[in-house]
């Protein structure tokens, strides 16, 4: 049983972003978009084989002292904790003398030095002043990619190694688990642990950003403005000033992410293109106020614009409507 969602991550979201508004490298897209897919189709493999028995937390950040890991899953079983680290690699791989490589290049971040962290930092957590909690923790590195080949003279490896045709076989082994009332205390510690990834902070780059408003089917900036809706006028996509003042919040949330949303800065990202006051009624309607002074800033109610969409278009009098290229 899933705990929380596994949300398209803060940094690919940003870098989707600047794809849209600004030409860039698109190398960190690539590596967070693979590595999105591979956390989508390990959710679908463990999906197929069921995990009602279990308790699992996804793409989650959790703080041990003053550092901290990212966790792609935990799985809590019985009385045991297992940390998925997921990789999403193709192509051919070798285990030697402690380093991944590929193609005569070590792999800059080890998946198994990253899982041997995480566990030690749970076990930080377990054992911590907030409550200690007994519990045995192991790791594996989950390869769910088809075209992944890892070779290695060092078997100690492949005890913490689960490739994709092993991964039906791996999840079943926790079929025949049932938690404990010791799970709600481990429940508890890693949900009081849980926190943003403090090293992310988006892009403070603002010159460089595309300004204004753009067509969320094919992401062209020119529009036809009405009263209430613009229309692409490359493809004749209409929609809602609404929606894309959703579009903006979202994209200024994961452009400069933690950092505050004004009214002006996100007048600035849109270009001045919709009425100041219009601007300000959706900051109103769609975030949460903070208030500081003279300062006003706004905290986006949803995590991301498809989020944001899936709430209020029911309830949009001005509907949109995609159209067909011209």
């Amino acid at each position: 049983m899933y705990l929380n969602d596994r949300n398209t991550t803060p940094e690919l979201l940003h870098y989707r972003t600047l794809e849209r508004r600004l030409v860039f490298d698109k190398g960190n897209l690539r590596i967070y978009e693979n590595g999105f897919l591979g956390e989508c189709l390990y959710d679908k493999l463990f999906d197929e084989v069921g995990h009602d028995n279990l308790y699992i937390f996804r793409d989650v950040y959790l703080t041990a002292g003053k550092s901290g890991a990212q966790y792609d899953s935990i799985i809590i079983s019985g009385d045991n904790v297992t940390v998925n680290e997921i990789k999403n690699y193709s192509g051919e791989y070798s285990f030697t003398d402690g380093r991944l490589v590929k193609n005569n290049e070590v792999v800059p971040d080890n998946p198994f030095t990253q899982v041997d962290r995480a566990v030690s930092k749970l076990y930080r957590i377990f054992r911590g002043l907030s409550g200690r909690v007994p519990v045995e923790i192991t790791g594996k590195v989950i390869f769910p990619n088809d075209d992944f080949r890892l070779y290695s003279e060092d078997h100690s490896i492949w005890k913490n190694v689960v490739i994709r045709m092993d991964m039906k076989k791996y999840f079943r082994q926790f079929k025949g688990t049932y938690n404990t009332d010791r799970a709600d205390r481990i429940i508890s510690l890693i949900r009081a642990n849980m926190t943003p990834n403090p090293y992310f902070n988006g892009s403070p780059d603002t010159a460089r950003v595309k300004k204004g408003l753009y067509c969320g089917e094919c992401g062209g900036f020119e529009l036809k403005k009405g009263r209430f809706q613009l229309t692409c006028t490359k493809c004749g996509t209409i929609e809602s000033n609404e929606t894309h003042l959703l579009r903006a919040m979202s994209d200024h949330k994961f452009l400069y992410y933690n950092q505050p949303m004004t009214k002006r800065s996100l007048l600035e990202l849109i270009d001045c293109e919709l009425h100041n006051i219009t601007v300000l009624r959706a900051l109103q309607k769609h975030c949460d106020v903070t208030k500081k002074g003279r300062q006003t800033s706004y905290l986006f109610k949803y995590y991301d614009y498809d989020d944001a969409i899936k709430n209020v278009r029911k309830f949009q009098r001005y509907k949109d409507k995609s159209g067909e290229f011209i």
